[in-house]
């Protein structure tokens, strides 16, 4: 699959990321615009929104925390709700690879996929080399 034709999950981090108009912001901005032009919008688990809701909220408040859901939910971003194959999926690789089960439901929504995970979180180098990965730079 080429590059401009393959499908993008973002977990939370890359989320939080381009909403915080981190050093990862413009290559999230690129995907989404690719996305957008061929009406391939990136992929995000409701799991994943939920984590970042719930830092948003950790970090500034309940109203900044639903603000920054609101303008999540504007962007070219499907959100995908969490099947029992997804679950599972999920199961095994935090079993396996030791990773967060939220981390996990983001691997394995890009599994599901044959999708590129987009993140800043380097608990997925866990995963090795046979995962794709768009790694954004650390903060």
């Amino acid at each position: 699959m080429n590059a401009s034709t393959q499908t993008y999950v973002l977990d939370a981090s890359a989320a939080v990321d381009y909403i915080d108009s981190g050093p990862g912001a413009p290559q999230i901005e690129l995907k989404l615009a690719d996305g957008l032009r061929q009406q391939r919008p990136l992929l995000m688990s409701v799991v994943n929104l939920g984590e970042v809701f719930y830092l948003s909220w950790q970090r500034s408040g309940e109203e900044k925390a639903r603000q920054t859901v609101a303008r999540l939910s504007r962007l070219p971003l499907l959100m995908v709700p969490v099947d029992l194959p997804q679950a599972l999926k999920a199961s095994e690789l935090k079993a396996i690879h030791k990773l967060p089960y939220v981390d996990a439901i983001a691997a394995a929504l890009a599994l599901q996929h044959r999708a590129t995970l987009v993140t800043a979180d380097r608990d997925f180098e866990k995963l090795g080399r046979h995962f794709s990965v768009m790694w954004l730079p650390r903060r």
